[in-house]
């Protein structure tokens, strides 16, 4: 049978005008993810359910490709990229963002935070709404889901159960202002020391004391130079997942909705429980091993950290004045 050139490019134009919405569909998206830790952390683990959650949900049209341990970006660098434009999704903190808005830096506060529950009831509810809006208007950093990674205990030569057992002693600490006047709040003399050099230094004496994740000193086996582990959570360690405002807002969406759905569901369920596990697995390994103190003198400390707070609201303005104040009434 001869088919008449009408017909055939009437056929033709039918098929172009059913094609067109599934190649629509179909279009391929490719977003990078990058982060600073290795791939055996746990956060790690996070990103790759949360790229296969994104994939499935979408049927896969968007592939989310992940740079781990600092291949693309560090944690800083991260944040900023995020901020240019010139990266999609990544792993950092509040601490990271206030070197743009240091307001942000209030989650860092020592002793402002009683337990994970205070924890969950800021990050989760109006102050991290508050908090979110925030990031957006100021940094043009999209919250996926603000998280935690854990609280920080002390790890000490002698027992620490209320203030005053820090008077004296070597405390090792980051080399961050906050962490350094904690140190000195409490009457420790403030040694910053790489990470790396933590279990050499306590070995030695350079420091009779560190202050970091029970996790932390599980894997890096500090305990068998230390007799005495203490359950202070003096520090809450929040580590999120932040995507770019502008690349969000060009996204189909369905897209959208996808990846800040996957991003709740992978955080603040999976993450969160994980983390908790880990971290109570870690205490329960030490307890075993060392001397552990589970209740300490938490208002000893607390009593003590007035000129921290003031001195970090002097610098970082009424805006942090208000998260500090709104946080201790959570």
């Amino acid at each position: 049978m001869r088919i008449s050139r009408r017909k055939l490019l009437g056929y033709g134009a039918a098929a172009s005008v059913l094609a067109m919405p599934h190649v629509a569909r179909a279009q391929a998206i490719r977003l990078v993810f990058s982060h600073h830790v290795p791939t055996a952390h746990l956060i790690h683990g996070v990103a790759e359910k949360f790229a296969e959650q994104v994939k499935q949900n979408t049927n896969g049209q968007v592939t989310i490709d992940i740079k781990p341990a600092s291949q693309l970006f560090n944690l800083r660098t991260s944040a900023e990229a995020l901020q240019l434009g010139t990266l999609d999704l990544c792993w950092s903190d509040l601490g990271t963002l206030a070197n743009w808005q240091p307001q942000f830096g209030f989650v860092s506060m020592p002793f402002l935070f009683n337990d994970y529950d205070h924890v969950k009831r800021v990050l989760f509810g109006p102050i991290g709404e508050q908090i979110a809006k925030e990031t957006k208007d100021t940094l043009g950093v999209e919250v996926l889901s603000l998280g935690a990674s854990g609280f920080r205990v002390f790890l000490s030569k002698k027992a620490i159960a209320r203030a005053e057992d820090c008077r004296g002693i070597k405390l090792r600490v980051p080399e961050i202002p906050t962490w350094v006047e904690m140190a000195k709040a409490l009457g420790a003399n403030p040694t910053p020391i790489p990470a790396g050099e933590i279990y050499t230094a306590l070995q030695t004496g350079v420091v009779d004391a560190i202050e970091v994740p029970a996790d932390f000193i599980v894997s890096a086996k500090s305990y068998e130079v230390a007799g005495f582990v203490t359950r202070t959570h003096h520090i809450f360690t929040e580590v999120s997942m932040f995507a770019s405002a502008k690349k969000m807002a060009a996204l189909p969406p369905n897209v959208q909705k996808a990846v800040r759905d996957a991003a709740v569901e992978q955080v603040q369920k999976h993450m969160w429980a994980a983390n908790l596990k880990e971290q109570e697995d870690a205490w329960n390994f030490l307890a075993s091993k060392i001397k552990a103190n589970a209740s300490p003198d938490i208002p000893s400390f607390r009593s003590k950290m007035g000129p921290v707070l003031d001195g970090f609201v002097a610098k970082a303005g009424p805006k942090a004045k208000a998260y500090i104040e709104a946080v201790q009434k959570a």
